[in-house]
């Protein structure tokens, strides 16, 4: 005799919760430093985030190109590698157009301030240009520590979901960087992590600068997604 009893449903398991890593690369780009650290970033299907100095950049105009071709965002970090701090509103702004009219439209209405120095008048010229500041919050000093196992350490114990972490492909050799990296993709992966690239940095991928040879228009829109809250360390970058 059945009691009109039904078995309950069995609920799915939750997924568990993506956790996410950015990876980014200040004071590029460098010829000398590029080419191993993106075919490691091409072999483990990586995209990560260069911020670019713009005098570096017009030494090698094509590198913002093949930055964004293979997928990867692209932010301002001055012209020289200025602390803005010491400039005027008229200098903050000056140096950030000019790298931004060189990046052009592949390049994402974000910055990174060199050292991480900023004030108000920093903050305030940077929000009049309609531009987020990006800053970090894993940083393993590997412009100081040429020792990649140091460094790998040092990403791999820090990072936490959506930590931003602070690496270099310019300003120097930086075998240990790419070479740490080789070493900090897999181990994240295996914890869960997933690479993204900065959002405010993005732009939408446009088919018509496959064929372009220059690419010198400026496109300083903001995105809509929200800053990155992320807490603004001493300045220790060189």
């Amino acid at each position: 005799m059945s009691l009109g009893l039904t078995a309950a449903p069995v609920s799915a398991a939750k997924p568990a919760p993506r956790k996410i890593v950015y990876l980014t690369f200040d004071d590029g780009p460098n010829s000398g430093n590029d080419p191993r650290l993106l075919r490691i970033l091409r072999r483990e299907q990586v995209q990560a985030t260069f911020f670019i100095v713009g005098q570096s950049l017009a030494a090698d105009p094509d590198a913002v190109k093949r930055l964004y071709l293979a997928g990867h965002a692209i932010g301002n970090h001055t012209w020289a590698h200025e602390d803005l701090t010491h400039l005027s509103t008229t200098g903050i702004a000056s140096t950030l157009r000019a790298t931004q009219r060189l990046i052009g439209p592949v390049g994402g209405a974000c910055m990174r301030p060199p050292y991480g120095a900023v004030n108000t008048s920093v903050v305030a010229e940077v929000n009049q240009l309609g531009m987020r500041m990006v800053m970090w919050d894993v940083d393993p000093q590997d412009w100081a520590h040429q020792d990649s196992v140091y460094i790998a350490n040092h990403v791999i114990s820090h990072v936490r979901n959506r930590s931003v972490v602070l690496l270099h492909d310019g300003g120097g050799p930086r075998v240990a960087t790419a070479t740490a990296v080789r070493t900090i993709i897999p181990a994240l992966k295996a914890r869960g992590y997933e690479f993204r690239t900065v959002p405010a940095c993005r732009v939408p991928f446009r088919m018509d600068l496959l064929g372009a040879a220059k690419i010198d228009q400026p496109k300083p829109e903001p995105t809509p997604t929200p800053q990155l809250a992320v807490p603004t360390p001493s300045p220790t970058s060189p």
